[in-house]
């Protein structure tokens, strides 16, 4: 309500207390975002706050694996004026299907022969070898079978 009023100070004091709250109650989630609307009201008025607080909670985010927030912090950032590259996404979040598709891949077999090997479609093959590719933020085949060879085996 004090953000609606136009009183920034008392907005900005009102989520550091909620994000200390949060804190304080083991819930990171809850208090990243708090620090994410400290940096969405700091915009304006002081740039080195929001971009300082912007990248905290972005950080927070990714460690959380909690994509859609860290979205929404790349975003804020790239109005700030900070470039942002999403990290890679740990091989965890793969499915069990992409995690095969990437070890065919690391094997060098192409997209029509991970369909023969799977006894899917080309065009699901096709679609599994985007989805890990995004997933892990690499551009190409050759990125990803690098990440998998750089991944702990488990």
């Amino acid at each position: 309500m004090a953000a609606a009023r136009g009183d920034l100070p008392a907005a900005l004091g009102n989520f550091e207390k909620a994000m200390d709250c949060f804190s304080s109650q083991g819930l990171p989630l809850e208090s990243a975002r708090a620090r994410l609307a400290i940096a969405a009201l700091a915009a304006d008025a002081n740039g080195e706050l929001a971009r300082s607080e912007a990248q905290g909670a972005l950080n927070a985010f990714e460690e959380l694996g909690a994509n859609a927030d860290v979205d929404g912090a790349c975003a804020l950032l790239r109005t700030l004026g900070v470039p942002t590259k999403r990290k890679p996404a740990h091989s965890g979040l793969l499915t069990k299907r992409e995690t095969e598709v990437l070890r065919l891949l690391s094997a060098g077999l192409s997209n029509p022969e991970i369909a023969g090997r799977l006894v899917i479609s080309r065009k699901t093959a096709a679609h599994h070898v985007s989805s890990l590719l995004s997933k892990l933020a690499v551009r190409n085949r050759a990125e990803a079978v690098a990440f998998a060879a750089k991944a702990p085996q488990t």
